[in-house]
């Protein structure tokens, strides 16, 4: 692509995808301001990334997941919130149906 190659007849177009009303100075500062943008991706587009290694990941996790189990320390806590519970039951909390 050519350097300020987005005519305003483009970008009146893209408005129109876009479902966008623009005034016609609008459509002319658009114009210039997407060409520059785009002019900027063909210069990196230049840039050479042949030995650059593919990135899938930038936080390099390989597994975010835990073991699903509940600790004593857990097991305490939960029977300390029990026991002041309205309405108590063994290991749960009771609560009205709600439907």
């Amino acid at each position: 692509m050519k350097k300020g190659s987005l005519s305003k007849k483009d970008v009146a177009h893209l408005a129109k995808l876009a479902d966008l009303k623009l005034t016609d100075s609008e459509i002319e500062e658009y114009s210039g301001q997407l060409s520059s943008i785009l002019d900027y991706i063909n210069q990196l587009q230049e840039v050479d990334t042949s030995k650059v290694e593919s990135t899938h990941s930038t936080i390099g996790l390989t597994n975010v997941y835990s073991e699903d189990k509940i600790s004593d320390v857990q097991k305490l806590k939960s029977l300390k919130h029990l026991s002041v519970a309205k309405r108590n039951g063994k290991k749960y909390f009771a609560v009205k149906r709600i439907i």
